[in-house]
Order: C-alpha cells, then sequence, then structure tokens
C-alpha cells in the first residue's frame, strides 16, 4: 500500500506526516490532536506543567476518552447482539404463527 504524505498543523506548528491511512483519515487524526493541544492550552491548570507533562496529561485524556468509546461500543454490540435474537426468536413465532393459520383455513 502506497503511503500517503501530508502536511497539517498541530499546536500552530506544521507536521509532515506519512501513513498507510488515507489523507483525509491522517487528516481528521491530527485535527483531533490539534484540537486536544489547544485545550490543553486554554486550560488554566495546565499552564504550569512543562511540555512534557502537558504531552503526559493529553495522552492520559485521550486513553481516558479511547477506553470510554470501546465500553460504550462494547455496552452497544451487547444491545444488538440481544436485538438480533429477539428478531429470530419473532421471526420464528411469525412462522408459527403462519403455520396455525393455514391450518386453521385448512379445517375449515
Amino acid at each position: 500500500m502506497a503511503k500517503n504524505k501530508v502536511e497539517v498543523m498541530i499546536g500552530g506548528q506544521v507536521y509532515a506526516l506519512q501513513g498507510n491511512e488515507s489523507r483525509e483519515h491522517i487528516q481528521k487524526v491530527a485535527h483531533v490532536l490539534d484540537k486536544k493541544v489547544v485545550e490543553m492550552q486554554k486550560n488554566s491548570l495546565a499552564r504550569h506543567l512543562n511540555q512534557s507533562q502537558k504531552h503526559f496529561m493529553m495522552a492520559l485524556n485521550i486513553a481516558d476518552e479511547y477506553l470510554k468509546l470501546e465500553e460504550e461500543r462494547d455496552l452497544y454490540s451487547k444491545e444488538l447482539a440481544k436485538c438480533n435474537e429477539e428478531n429470530l426468536a419473532l421471526a420464528e413465532r411469525i412462522k408459527e404463527m403462519a403455520l396455525e393459520i393455514n391450518e386453521l383455513k385448512i379445517n375449515k
């Protein structure tokens, strides 16, 4: 797969990124990171942190959001599986009822 090269702006600095993902995806990733940098710059509590500590805090925040989204996805996956089971049971019940209706029509 060809590597895509993209120049992006993160925290006011231009970076040349390269990856296997589409240019649009790389730009979206950079945009998310840029938003995190801007949030960190606006955070009055983070002003006393050095650059390394700010990067660490951003990484923690991103990891936290990632884990929460994974948990949410898992809940939705379980809910979807439950709905699929219910749909199968209902489809089976519809078949049974259709057979009963046909039998009633025949036995009239």
